[in-house]
């Protein structure tokens, strides 16, 4: 098992975030590392960019899991490279917004409807960036979450990347799904059902309820995600994090991803 002394190391700043999304973060040699919070975020971030790989989303984040030494605590935690180079920043659409219309997204969108929220935040960033295929990339990350159970996509988890030299932006891969599968133990402990836990979790930015934010964007945009993986494979997925995790969580993840599998079946190839 690998571990990396970071006690030398400052925690990155935290910028906008919800208080659920605030993993101690450190950046060492091109690399991040993200601990464990409030449960097994880590873990998380690690099975969803593994079954990444079996989907047809080409730019997403890699996640390796380690073991880190901060504050003379071991802790688990993990590891992805650096994304940005060294001329970009990290742009989210909580301050883009706020940049051009002197209020943030969020408040923008608070009293329309779902689809209306879909489709104003698409065409603003499209018109603001000059990107064009926002709708299908937005739509592919509701879609993820819906799958994964992510309960984090609020407007400062939505972001583009500017380059600061040519001002030019580009998509962010995917990345930042550490509150998926249930990850949160102090919402869902471990003792708890794993379907009521499931019923329980609450979806973002722009509806409470997964589906109705997938639909709304699928009717807009059209369908985008699809898996290759199949029920086999989750073993593969959580292959070697045994030395990380006890049995039981690991157990716990492979049943949340298995009533998803059944839930979104028209998701797979």
């Amino acid at each position: 098992m690998k571990i990396v002394d970071l006690r030398e190391r400052a925690l990155e700043p935290l910028h906008g975030h919800t208080s659920k999304g605030n993993q101690p973060k450190w950046q060492l040699r091109g690399q991040w590392y993200k601990a464990d919070h409030m449960g097994y975020e880590a873990l998380a971030e690690v099975i969803v960019s593994r079954l990444l790989l079996k989907s047809n989303v080409e730019d997403f984040v890699c996640y390796e899991p380690v073991r880190v030494l901060y504050e003379d605590v071991e802790r688990n935690a993990c590891v992805s490279k650096n994304f940005r180079a060294k001329n970009e920043i990290l742009l989210p659409f909580e301050r883009l917004h706020r940049a051009y219309h002197g209020r943030g997204l969020a408040a923008e969108l608070a009293h329309m409807e779902t689809g209306e929220k879909i489709r104003y935040t698409v065409d603003f960033v499209e018109q603001t960036t000059g990107l064009q295929v926002v709708g299908k990339y937005l739509t592919t990350l509701l879609e993820l979450d819906a799958f994964f159970l992510n309960e984090d996509r609020h407007t400062n988890n939505l972001a583009v990347i500017r380059n600061e030299d040519t001002k030019e932006y580009r998509l962010c891969p995917v990345f930042d799904n550490g509150l998926s599968l249930l990850s949160d133990l102090n919402d869902y402990p471990k003792e708890d059902d794993i379907y009521r836990c499931i019923s329980k979790v609450r979806a973002k930015p722009f509806d409470l309820d997964f589906d109705e934010q997938v639909t709304a964007a699928e009717l807009l945009y059209g369908p985008q995600l699809r898996f290759s993986f199949t029920r086999a494979d989750l073993s593969e997925a959580l292959a070697g994090l045994e030395e990380y995790y006890p049995e039981e969580t690991l157990d716990r993840v492979e049943r949340v991803l298995r009533e998803q599998m059944r839930k979104y079946p028209v998701s797979f190839l």
